[in-house]
C-alpha cells in the first residue's frame, strides 16, 4: 500500500499531490544537485537511509541525532531544507521546528521543513502544521515520495 503525506501549505497554495508516485514515473528526476538537505532523527538506520537517498540525487546531506545537535548544525551549515523525525527522546521534532521559527523571526529567513512520523491522526496533523512544518510524511516512506516532497518545497521540480 502506498504511503501518504500531507501538504500543509495554506489552502490557496495547495494542489492535489496524492499521486506523486505516478507523476514520478512519467517525469524526469528532480535536480537536487547541491541542495543542502539536513536530516534529524534519533534512529541511525533512518539517518543512513535518507542520506543515501539524497546523495543518489547529488544533494549535500548533513545529519543530527538530537534537537540540540540540530540547532548547532543549522546555525553553522545553513541547510536548504530540514527533514525531521517528530518522536525523539528529550526534545522532539516539534520543539526543534519551534526553535527554528523563533530564530527566523528574530534574524529573518525561512527553512522549509518536512516532518517524518510513524503516527499522524487528524489532531496530530494540526500540531505538525501549527509547530511550523510545511508537510509531513508517514513512516515507512518510499524514497521517491520523500524526494518529490523535498523537490516541491525547494522549488526543484
Amino acid at each position: 500500500m502506498p504511503n501518504s503525506f500531507c501538504d500543509l501549505h495554506p489552502q490557496k497554495d495547495r494542489e492535489p499531490i496524492n499521486h506523486y508516485q505516478n507523476a514520478q514515473s512519467n517525469s524526469p528526476s528532480p535536480a537536487l544537485d547541491g541542495l543542502r538537505v539536513f536530516v534529524v532523527d534519533d534512529n541511525a538506520d533512518n539517518l543512513k537511509l535518507v542520506k543515501i537517498i539524497f546523495e543518489e540525487y547529488q544533494a549535500e546531506v548533513e545529519t543530527a541525532t538530537s534537537v540540540d545537535e540540530a540547532i548547532e548544525v543549522i546555525e553553522e551549515w545553513k541547510p536548504d531544507i530540514l527533514i525531521s523525525d517528530i518522536s525523539m527522546p528529550h526534545k522532539d521534532g516539534y520543539s526543534l521546528i519551534r526553535s527554528i521559527r523563533i530564530k527566523e523571526a528574530e534574524v529573518g529567513g525561512f527553512l522549509p521543513a518536512v516532518a517524518l512520523t510513524g503516527c499522524v491522526f487528524p489532531e496530530n496533523s494540526r500540531l505538525v502544521f501549527n509547530a511550523g512544518f510545511q508537510m509531513f510524511i508517514l513512516k515507512p516512506f518510499e524514497a521517491l515520495e520523500l524526494v518529490a516532497v523535498v523537490a516541491k518545497l525547494t522549488g526543484r521540480t
